[in-house]
């Protein structure tokens, strides 16, 4: 007779916390008029006239995540189904939405990044998703694509296209190396290269804009002091690195070398130069020619002879 009171006690109290589990579970985050907003956290207005319910992880009790009373998760698709309606999940900073704590990926990837897959970086969003821990933490989260709510925060997509296809300013390379108090010789044989230049053409996509960058040249520039009419132009796009074991050997591209004929204290500059067009809806706007920011050296060329290193 014990065991049998001991049998029903245990399942009494079985039952008792399934249901205070199910009825503690944090609710999901949904669009006003969809449910009482009592238990929200707060209440945003989107910018196309929704209205956005955000829990915070710390209220509603449960322990939250994956397996709790009410089982539900986000879709990849961004959303959650709730007593057979279908909401859209919040991604606001690290707030509650069915069962998972999600913030937006900062810096976002960029539109060329696999993550995306064949999701549009324009309407979607990449988020960490921690499902297992309260408070959440990065460590062990997921990183997945979701729908962004409303509207997606940051430049449109022309503008995001734009910046990810601008240019930093190439590598200088140089031997005998230029710098602070760096010298040369006359009639010396001097050696250019950009380390790693990447000349291929690159692309980024999002909604229906698509951006393409082309290269056009690396162009190097000498003058003997700050003079203001052109130097001397090289268009120097080979990558001969210069090593001690060439010794006073002239570089192999005669377009990446050059000897100083006079003494003085000379400036070395070098940028690229590439061309870019953007499309819509698959007509392309006039090409744009861009320009890196100079890399710029200095070095003095004395009379003597020497070998590079």
């Amino acid at each position: 007779m014990r065991r049998l009171l001991t049998a029903a006690v245990a399942v009494f109290a079985l039952t008792t916390a399934m249901m205070v589990a199910t009825s503690a579970a944090p609710r999901p985050v949904h669009a006003a008029g969809a449910g009482d907003t009592s238990g929200c956290t707060a209440v945003v207005s989107t910018r196309d006239g929704k209205t956005i319910c955000e829990i915070d992880g710390s209220k509603g009790g449960g322990g939250g995540g994956k397996g709790t009373g009410v089982d539900i998760v986000c879709n990849s698709d961004g959303t959650l189904v709730w007593d057979g309606t279908t909401y859209q999940c919040d991604i606001g900073i690290w707030s509650f939405s069915g069962g998972c704590y999600i913030t937006p990926v900062v810096p976002q990837p960029a539109t060329n990044d696999p993550i995306w897959g064949s999701a549009d970086p324009s309407v979607n969003r990449a988020q960490w998703e921690d499902c297992k821990h309260i408070p959440p933490t990065l460590v062990g989260a997921a990183e997945i694509i979701g729908k962004c709510v409303g509207y997606c925060a940051g430049p449109n997509p022309v503008e995001r296209i734009t910046n990810e296809l601008q240019i930093v300013k190439p590598d200088l390379g140089m031997a005998p190396p230029g710098g602070t108090g760096a010298i040369g010789f006359v009639h010396q044989n001097i050696w250019f290269w950009s380390k790693a230049l990447d000349t291929s053409t690159q692309t980024r996509s999002a909604a229906n804009v698509v951006g393409t960058r082309t290269f056009v040249s690396a162009d190097w520039q000498i003058k003997q002091g700050d003079q203001a009419a052109p130097g001397t132009p090289l268009h120097c796009t080979s990558d001969n690195e210069y090593t001690p074991d060439k010794g006073a050997a002239a570089s192999p591209d005669p377009q990446c070398g050059f000897r100083f004929t006079a003494p003085g204290t000379y400036t070395i500059s070098v940028s690229t130069t590439w061309t870019l067009v953007i499309s819509q809806n698959g007509v392309p706007g006039a090409p744009q020619t861009i320009t890196s920011q100079p890399n710029t050296t200095t070095i003095v060329i004395t009379e003597g002879q020497s070998t590079n290193g």
